[in-house]
């Protein structure tokens, strides 16, 4: 009689096993692992051995038999029958061998299983070294898992659902209208022509503006000659920017002379100016504004600096 041995395997209706473990011998043999006593030869002590077993196994579902098929049962009689073959690792002793069994299946869910398998397995005599009996045998007893493939089982969602895709056969009729369909939407398509863009109105750039002036000596109109240098520069940016005009502002310091005097003073100052972008430079007279302050208003803090003409262009 050989020791139980416990395993745990993953299960399905037909498989092959491999499983290993310690036997009992007769006295006499090489050095093994001792695992008890036992009846050998002469009533000598028995020895350990190890060894491997391989089996091919079916299943009987005993509850489908007797209560028909219900794959949400939550418990399945199965027996089991099988054939393999053992083979002891010191000796090289070998034997086919045939096992027979019940398992018991308590459903978990619709993936897993948990298992309680009770089993017999028969050998040839000279498994275990010893010519005592005209077969030999051990039993097994096991704790298992089953999961099942193709249940659409998420580990990390248990509670979702697969998708469940109908099957359905459509009539000849049915798929040419739907055929006639897309070729009638892919027409439209193909014959649809988008609207031409409408162009981005043009936007005008900003044009900045420039500022000069004018400097005069008291109770002067005439332009010196080392003032044309504020003039032309007023006169380049109109010749650069052909839409820009320009306001000239004449103005008298208050410290001298009259109002009356003063604001002759700057409304001729503000024509020279005038002209001498009309006739000088060629700029048009309707692009020019022309204007006087007299010494009413002083651009400048210095009393001095008030006989100016002002030119801004933009």
């Amino acid at each position: 009689m050989l020791p139980a041995s416990t395993s745990i395997l993953m299960w399905v209706p037909v498989w092959l096993s491999a499983a290993g473990g310690e036997g009992a011998g007769a006295a006499g043999g090489p050095p093994a692992v001792p695992i008890g006593y036992g009846a050998g030869r002469a009533g000598g002590p028995a020895e350990g051995f190890y060894y491997g077993a391989a089996t091919v196994d079916g299943l009987f579902n005993m509850s489908s038999l007797f209560c028909g098929s219900n794959p949400e049962r939550f418990f399945n009689a199965r027996l089991i029958a099988g054939v393999g073959y053992n083979q002891t690792f010191d000796e090289g002793a070998s034997s086919f061998m045939a096992r027979l069994g019940l398992q018991a299946s308590f459903r978990l869910n619709k993936a897993f299983d948990f298992n309680v398998e009770a089993l017999a397995n028969g050998v040839s005599d000279r498994w275990n070294r010893r010519d005592d009996h005209s077969f030999d045998s051990y039993y097994n007893v096991l704790v298992g898992i089953t999961y099942k493939f193709g249940t659409g089982f998420n580990l990390k969602c248990p509670d979702c659902k697969p998708v469940a895709y109908r099957n359905e056969r459509y009539s000849e009729s049915y798929v040419k209208s739907l055929n006639d369909r897309i070729n009638e939407l892919q027409g439209a398509i193909d014959s649809h022509k988008c609207p031409e863009p409408v162009p981005c109105p043009e936007v005008e750039k900003s044009v900045p503006g420039i500022k000069s002036h004018v400097s005069f000596g008291l109770a002067k109109t005439d332009i010196a000659e080392d003032q044309q240098v504020n003039i032309l520069a007023i006169a380049d940016y109109m010749k650069q920017y052909p839409r820009s005009k320009a306001t000239i502002t004449g103005y008298a310091d208050k410290g001298t002379g009259s109002a009356k005097v003063n604001a002759e003073l700057a409304k001729k100052r503000a024509r020279m100016v005038a002209d001498e972008l009309i006739n000088r430079y060629g700029i048009s007279a309707d692009r020019l504004s022309v204007d006087s302050k007299g010494s009413e208003v002083q651009p400048f803090t210095t009393n001095d600096w008030n006989r100016v003409v002002i030119m801004i262009a933009e």
